[in-house]
């Protein structure tokens, strides 16, 4: 008897790293590839430098003409609402990922795409009555469980005392507040500045407007924009650098954290989302409200700098749970048993 064929519907390619959804896919692959013949039905990487019309409906049209090659799978993995969709309307078993706790118009790039958001409201409404099962990587939602974002990769521990700067990793867009760590960064003792540049890692349509910020400050030697990096060069990058800075207004639950805790690197940022399942303030990072006080953030950085042996061990520590070899073998388990169901 051959191997089980495993579709896995997912918007971006592998070799795309912007966002979590293809780097969550991603870690997971040579472990799927081992149990499975695998299949992806993601857009091709052409379509994804279509900047005029949103992402999302482009790849809805594009599974459309794959509707009979989606039939010949098995079961399906998704990590997107507008391909769990498509799916639902065919006769194979699925499991719906869903990338965040909120209506991914909520946060769309696209100044039209909060009068949308009904549209995915009624996808979702779809996908939760079809789906063979369903799990978040934000917080739990009733009757949907929680599933960790996988870390895979292959990258050394930096000694921390060889580290400098600070990290921001994501999209340069409103929800991010990326304007805000610049300030606070702005604000902090000139010796820490000096000894920590301000490193930003990601594309979006915010990027000119916060670069003219750090002109505006007076720091554009000290926040670097390092522009997209690939999954690998991103966790290359973290390794390097002292913690993880971020100041997000809505989250799921980052792969960026995951992926910094992995290579021992304390993160500060928002209490959103789920983010505090994993960060601790006074452990592997801070949490802050988000009704914070610049101060308070700059009283968490110094902290975190003056017992930074502490912060790194326990963030090392807690990036356990991302394995993409624990978080895969649960992922294996569900979709044989939705195979022997149907």
């Amino acid at each position: 008897m051959g191997k089980l064929k495993l579709g896995i519907v997912n918007s971006a390619p592998l070799q795309v790293s912007y966002g979590g959804v293809a780097p969550f896919i991603k870690n997971l692959d040579p472990f799927l590839k081992q149990e499975y013949d695998v299949y992806y039905f993601v857009l091709p990487l052409i379509l994804t430098r279509i900047r005029i019309i949103p992402q999302r409906l482009i790849y809805l049209v594009y599974l459309l003409g794959k509707k009979k090659q989606l039939n010949r799978c098995d079961v399906i993995l998704s990590h997107v609402p507008e391909g769990s969709y498509v799916v639902s309307f065919g006769r194979v078993p699925f499991i719906h990922i869903f990338h965040g706790n909120y209506n991914p118009m909520t946060v769309s790039r696209y100044w039209f795409g909060k009068y949308f958001k009904w549209v995915f409201d009624r996808m979702e409404k779809r996908i939760r009555r079809k789906a063979s099962r369903m799990y978040t990587v934000g917080t739990e939602m009733q009757g949907i469980p929680k599933i960790y974002n996988p870390v895979f990769h292959s990258v050394k521990i930096t000694d921390p005392s060889s580290r400098s700067g600070f990290i921001f990793s994501g999209r340069l867009e409103k929800v991010k507040n990326v304007e805000r760590s610049i300030r606070i960064y702005s604000k902090l003792p000139e010796d820490i500045q000096n000894e920590n540049p301000f490193y930003i890692a990601g594309k979006g349509t915010l990027e000119g407007d916060l670069r003219k910020q750090a002109v505006a400050l007076g720091l554009e030697k000290k926040v670097v924009f390092l522009g997209e990096l690939n999954n690998d060069q991103m966790v290359e990058t973290n390794s390097t650098k002292k913690m993880m800075i971020m100041t997000s207004l809505q989250e799921g639950m980052p792969m960026a954290i995951a992926e910094a805790l992995s290579v021992g690197i304390p993160v500060i940022s928002t209490d959103v989302g789920d983010i505090a399942r994993i960060i601790q303030s006074g452990v592997n990072g801070f949490l802050l409200a988000l009704s914070f006080e610049d101060e308070e953030y700059i009283r968490c950085i110094q902290t975190v700098l003056g017992e930074y042996k502490h912060f790194c061990e326990n963030a090392l520590a807690s990036a356990e749970i991302f394995r993409s070899e624990t978080v895969s073998a649960a992922l294996i388990q569900e979709i044989n048993s939705i195979k022997q169901l149907k």
